[in-house]
């Protein structure tokens, strides 16, 4: 699955607009928009910033991973 893929499925189960991530990240919705669509290709600091907000990791959001939690850190119990 394509990152737009991903980002559009995760804005709509968590119930964020175009408007309020744009807002949220100060990023014009129509880049929003363009990466919903893969029309634009994202630099780095923009994936990270979608990423640290949506909770996930930038692979998951990439589609290079299928696990969301995948960033979270596991410690072992002792």
């Amino acid at each position: 699955m394509y990152k737009s893929l991903r980002l559009k499925s995760l804005m709509k189960q968590r119930g964020i607009s175009i408007e309020k991530l744009a807002l949220d990240l100060n990023l014009s919705e129509e880049n929003i928009i363009l990466c919903q669509n893969n029309i634009f290709n994202a630099d780095i600091d923009i994936l990270i910033l979608l990423a640290d907000y949506l909770d996930i990791s930038v692979d998951y959001l990439m589609g290079r991973i299928d696990n969301p939690d995948s960033h979270k850190k596991k410690f072992a119990s002792f």
